[in-house]
């Protein structure tokens, strides 16, 4: 059976796995409309699949000795988290060439992007975390 604290860890591959079922999706259908949106989903992934990686396998290990209340708590505040984490890895690519004012434009963008989908998928899963388990204790 599942429980709160699986389900709660296990939504944190939802925003890597929509965008490879909507990336699918357009291989299979042949309509512009899937295809412009897989081609969003698909280049938030290229952008920040791997600083999310990195995000998710922080939380991760932060969550293994929480109670649910405190992991469901820290979902209202994650895609803020992962916004700075995006923006502090974003700075490692300066001694690279990259000029600042890049950096921060892709920052500033990311950001837009990266809360609202966030914020899309945190209450979509805490909706339906209400579904599921609503009706139980928080532990």
């Amino acid at each position: 059976m599942l429980t709160e604290r699986r389900f709660l860890q296990l939504s944190l591959v939802l925003p890597l796995a929509v965008p490879l079922a909507i990336g699918l999706m357009a291989q299979l259908t042949s309509s512009e409309v899937v295809d412009g949106v897989a081609a969003i989903f698909l280049l938030s992934l290229a952008l920040g699949g791997l600083p999310y990686l990195l995000f998710i396998t922080a939380i991760l290990f932060w969550s293994r000795n929480k109670s649910v209340r405190a992991i469901r708590r820290l979902s209202y505040f994650a895609p803020v988290l992962f916004v700075l984490v995006t923006a502090a890895l974003s700075l490692a690519a300066i001694p690279f060439g990259i000029a600042l004012r890049e950096v921060f434009l892709f920052v500033v963008i990311f950001s837009v992007y990266a809360l609202l989908f966030g914020y899309l998928y945190v209450f979509v899963i805490n909706y339906l975390y209400e579904i599921f388990f609503g009706k139980r204790s928080n532990t």
